[in-house]
């Protein structure tokens, strides 16, 4: 054998030699690797990682919300765009989970089923022309949203049992609750209300307020009510017309005999003016249903009267509001507003909630928007089984007090 054709067998058992040594050193380097990053030796660093991912606001992945019905009309839902993004969602509503983009224009992705979120709205039919998508995936949430109570529901809820996965409502249990107004803590800038157990400030002793003790001495007129909705479920009417009849209220819009136009300002400044209180009386007595009557009487120097099915302590702190349903006749509410309004001292303390609280109102798109960042969300699946008992079961026909 010649010495060139041993020389290249050397080589060649040396190369052979070299490459099965590297083939079992990165062989070697992967299982040390896998076995260092396993989770029997890893798990904490791995969780840590993981939550690190979650709780970094630019590592999250845009959620995608599309708006398939209008909003009484208005497509944008009262949002100041067709299409929202993650900057509008942190500027303009002030998210503190802005990842998300909102948009009424269905051909904004390619394809229904890529839409990580669908809000119908419940109080309007939907479209002939376009009922429902036609195509679902299972990553996507239905919502069923509605701020109105169940009387006022365009939906045959029956024919959809199942197709819900979020609730979005004024209702307290739903998974987004959207109510008209909230109450937050002046000092800690912490939504206090509506909320279940909400951790109300104690009520000072003393209380003065300079502005609504000289406000006092010139309010002439007992109540008023604004109301164009004249027969309801709850039958308010009744109680207003059978309040009407022992004590002074003054009627507004087409349930009543006088007149105060839209938009007008001096039907707002009356109430500071002219009135000690104003009848914020609901539609329907349904659990948490409060509407913008309370709200918008709230920024007025005037005290609520309430009446609806909510169990107002969940909405608002104690003694800043008078419930018509803690009283067992109308005449035992009419003696309890003839004190208050003639006592100052009393009727200024209605007020003490100002030093402690602000009213302020947010989107509800904020808290559906970080409920779809929710670690885990897009990977378990809810449904309403029966969408009609969970939101016609909350309503009642009674009141508590007697006309």
């Amino acid at each position: 054998m010649s010495m060139a054709v041993r020389s290249g067998r050397l080589i060649c058992g040396s190369r052979g030699a070299l490459l099965l040594f590297l083939l079992i050193l990165v062989g070697t380097l992967v299982i040390l690797h896998r076995v260092v990053q396993s989770p029997l030796f890893n798990q904490y660093e791995i969780l840590q990682d993981h939550l690190e991912r979650q709780e970094n606001p630019k590592s999250l992945v845009t959620r995608t919300i599309l708006l398939w019905t209008d909003f009484f009309g208005d497509p944008r839902w009262k949002l100041s765009w067709d299409t929202l993004g993650p900057q509008e969602l942190r500027d303009e509503l002030r998210c503190p989970v802005y990842q998300c983009e909102i948009s009424n224009q269905h051909e904004f992705l390619p394809a229904v089923e890529l839409y990580d979120a669908i809000v119908f709205h419940a109080a309007e039919m939907f479209s002939l022309l376009r009922p429902v998508p036609l195509q679902r995936s299972p990553h996507q949430a239905y919502v069923f949203a509605v701020m109105e109570p169940p009387g006022e529901t365009k939906h045959r809820l029956d024919d959809e049992f199942g197709f819900y996965n979020l609730t979005m409502t004024y209702r307290l249990d739903s998974d987004v609750v959207w109510p008209y107004g909230q109450l937050i803590d002046t000092e800690t800038g912490a939504v206090v209300a509506p909320s279940v157990s909400p951790p109300w400030r104690k009520r000072p002793v003393a209380f003065n307020d300079s502005v609504i003790w000289n406000l006092w001495s010139g309010k002439s007129k007992m109540a008023a009510w604004f109301v164009s909705h004249c027969e309801t479920l709850s039958k308010r009417e009744i109680l207003a017309n059978r309040l009407q009849e022992i004590f002074d209220v003054d009627i507004y819009g087409k349930c009543g005999t006088l007149r105060c136009a839209r938009g007008d300002p001096h039907c707002d400044e009356m109430l500071d003016t002219d009135y000690l209180f104003y009848l914020a009386f609901e539609n329907s007595l349904c659990d948490d249903y409060v509407t913008e009557k309370l709200f918008d009487a709230l920024h007025r120097n005037i005290i609520p009267v309430v009446f609806g099915g909510a169990d107002y302590s969940r909405i608002l702190p104690t003694h800043s509001y008078i419930d018509a349903n803690r009283f067992e006749t109308v005449e035992d509410l009419a003696q309890h507003l003839s004190f208050v309004g003639g006592d100052p001292d009393e009727y200024v303390s209605y007020f003490w909630w100002r030093s402690y609280y602000r009213l302020v109102s947010t989107s509800p798109f904020c808290d559906l928007c970080a409920l779809l960042h929710v670690p885990g969300f897009s990977h378990k699946t809810q449904f309403y089984g029966d969408i009609q008992s969970w939101w016609f079961n909350s309503c009642r026909l009674e009141s508590q007090i007697r006309w």
